[in-house]
């Protein structure tokens, strides 16, 4: 195991702890039987808990990851479940703007995307769910990584024709074919989906194992048979900017990686159904803005 190895999971493993330490006091009650909170009140605490505002005017879609007062709206009916480290994305509505029609979709067992705990992203928008702690998401790689899951947002929002971009920060986990994606797609599966036939989407692999450089692909529909658009070397395994900016209307990409605009090029999608991001390793600040 290289020193990096040992290095990055003691980081995922810091960082795992920081959210475990948000984990108390928590409610007692039933989880799936809590009040509900339509309307972004927290009944337990009294408090706002899914912002009923964007953090920027130009943003369409947002997701903190944060655990906010160990609660958050769940579900058809968004009653209050409890979240704390290692709880999956699978079922919590979206932060912004929160609704029954936008709840992450994601696998429910084995390898999949978790509630994690950890700050210094310069890149992160404020955040009622972040008080007094940070959140962020992970893949896990404690154990044999034998599959790579994705996670699901339906895009519930009017797509402008003069453009529209995603963007998140995080890392790959510094592991044998391991990666992380971000993108648009119209594909539901939860394992792989970007890999095997995404939208338009973004692939950064740790091909060193050293943490620097990471290497990064812009691609259109499947690994294996799609169109690839630009690739390079750029970036570390810290909080690195990741932005597609997609124009309908002008039939162009813009990929920006590591605090630098790589380049624009050629390419028309199909309107998509999700945001997705997929893989292992840690990301943060889902960000949809016009």
């Amino acid at each position: 195991m290289s020193r990096f190895d040992l290095s990055s999971i003691t980081l995922l493993a810091g960082l795992l702890a920081v959210a475990a330490c948000s984990d108390a006091p928590m409610p007692t009650g039933p989880a799936a039987s809590g009040p509900s909170l339509r309307g972004g009140t927290d009944p337990v605490g009294g408090i706002s808990i899914l912002p009923t505002t964007p953090p920027a005017p130009d943003v369409l879609m947002r997701e903190s990851f944060g655990q906010g007062n160990n609660l958050r709206p769940a579900g058809g009916k968004g009653s209050a479940k409890e979240v704390y480290a290692h709880t999956t994305i699978g079922g919590f509505w979206l932060e912004y703007p929160g609704s029954k029609d936008a709840q992450w979709i994601a696998p429910d067992a084995n390898q999949t995307w978790k509630f994690c705990g950890g700050g210094g992203n310069p890149y992160e928008l404020p955040s009622p769910l972040q008080a007094p702690y940070e959140g962020c998401v992970a893949s896990e790689w404690f154990d044999p990584v034998t599959s790579y899951p994705t996670a699901l947002m339906p895009i519930t929002v009017a797509l402008p024709d003069a453009g529209y971009e995603l963007s998140m920060e995080g890392w790959p986990a510094p592991i044998p074919g391991g990666y992380i994606a971000i993108g648009f797609t119209s594909s539901a599966a939860l394992t792989s989906n970007l890999t095997s036939g995404g939208s338009l989407w973004l692939r950064v692999s740790d091909d060193t194992r050293s943490g620097m450089p990471l290497h990064y692909e812009l691609r259109t529909g499947s690994l294996a048979g799609g169109q690839l658009l630009a690739s390079g070397d750029a970036g570390w395994a810290g909080w690195n900017h990741m932005a597609i900016r997609y124009s309908p209307a002008a039939g162009t990409v813009t990929l920006s990686f590591a605090d630098a605009v790589v380049g624009t090029y050629p390419v028309t999608i199909a309107t998509p159904k999700y945001l997705a991001f997929e893989g292992v390793g840690i990301l943060d600040n889902l960000v949809l803005r016009r």
